[in-house]
């Protein structure tokens, strides 16, 4: 059992040694190709990673506004619904001056109105006198959803 075992050791040297022999007889080394990145190339990557990084944020954002505006409107009573100012003028703009939604959620609302109305508007000297900025004007829930009912 020794012999065979040397015998095999023997013939694994052996092996290995023409492989040696044979790998440094190459006339050139083995080549590796690389591609070679220039400064502009570079720039030009880190400037693609920026954009779709910026437009995942966005898509990120928009369906978190989503999101909350499905929110905003929903509910199960009357008693969930309150009306607010949809615009910085409120009723001086009109009936598209303001909206019910659910009163949980009033806070997030104001944020996402200070965000979307952040410049300083004129509005008009007279208050709307149509039926959503009537004193009759109440807040509802039909069908889940907040709305303005006169």
């Amino acid at each position: 059992m020794n012999k065979l075992y040397g015998l095999l050791l023997l013939i694994c040297a052996g092996g290995a040694m023409f492989l040696t022999i044979l790998f440094f007889a190459q006339p050139a080394p083995i080549e590796v190709k690389m591609v070679r990145l220039d400064e502009e190339m570079v720039k030009e990557n880190e400037a693609k990673m920026k954009e779709e990084e910026k437009r995942q944020q966005a898509a990120h954002a928009a369906q978190a506004r989503a999101d909350l505006e499905k929110r905003l409107y929903r509910c199960k009573s009357n008693e969930e619904c309150i009306i607010v100012d949809k615009d910085p003028c409120g009723c001086a703009r009109g009936p598209q001056g303001v909206t019910a939604i659910n009163s949980d959620l009033s806070l997030e609302y104001s944020k996402l109105m200070e965000k979307k109305f952040a410049k300083i508007e004129v509005c008009p000297d007279v208050a709307s006198k149509e039926k959503e900025c009537s004193p009759k004007a109440r807040p509802v829930c039909e069908a889940n959803r907040c709305k303005i009912a006169y």
